[in-house]
């Protein structure tokens, strides 16, 4: 079991790292774009839509990286009252709201990116006519990523819950 926990949360760790490259792919499409439009006059049709559809997939693909590292949102106030074993009985519980989120999320995200690939889907209107499907791809993987990362997760504060050890 632990070598399957382990092995999930290094594809979330590597995922994580390879989706933040787009940070700079971003910044260097920004920098063209800002570049081009005020010292050479010429803007692009393109930077600014495609610089929206790459944060759109980094902000769904880092999910189960931040997962990870326990860095959603948490009331800390109120969470760090309680022992260890106190908080995987929260933990446990949330983690059933989670997993409907998730499933939804991934359910909607496969008939969503079907569709689009069907369509071969297109920003519209926009004079640059990207494709939307690729982005709309990264919905379902996200939520796979996401899935895996929360499941285990799961398993480990559902095993700090009842046996008040931890399983790394």
């Amino acid at each position: 079991m632990k070598r399957i926990l382990g092995g999930v949360d290094i594809v979330s760790e590597w995922s994580g790292k390879l989706v933040s490259i787009l940070i700079f792919f971003m910044t260097g499409v920004l920098f063209l774009e800002v570049t081009l439009r005020y010292v050479f006059n010429a803007p692009t049709i393109w930077a600014h839509e495609l610089t929206l559809q790459l944060f759109g997939a980094y902000s769904v693909l880092a999910g189960a990286y931040v997962l990870l590292h326990h860095q959603h949102v948490n009331i800390d106030i109120i969470y760090d009252c309680f022992s260890p074993r106190g908080k995987a009985i929260i933990d446990s519980v949330t983690y059933l709201l989670f997993f409907l989120f998730i499933v939804a999320m991934l359910r909607y995200g496969i008939m969503t990116a079907w569709r689009a690939v069907e369509l071969r889907q297109t920003v519209s209107p926009s004079p640059w006519g990207s494709p939307l499907w690729p982005l709309k791809l990264t919905i379902p993987i996200a939520a796979l990523l996401m899935l895996a990362q929360g499941l285990a997760h799961f398993i480990r504060v559902l095993n700090m819950a009842i046996t008040g050890k931890e399983l790394t």
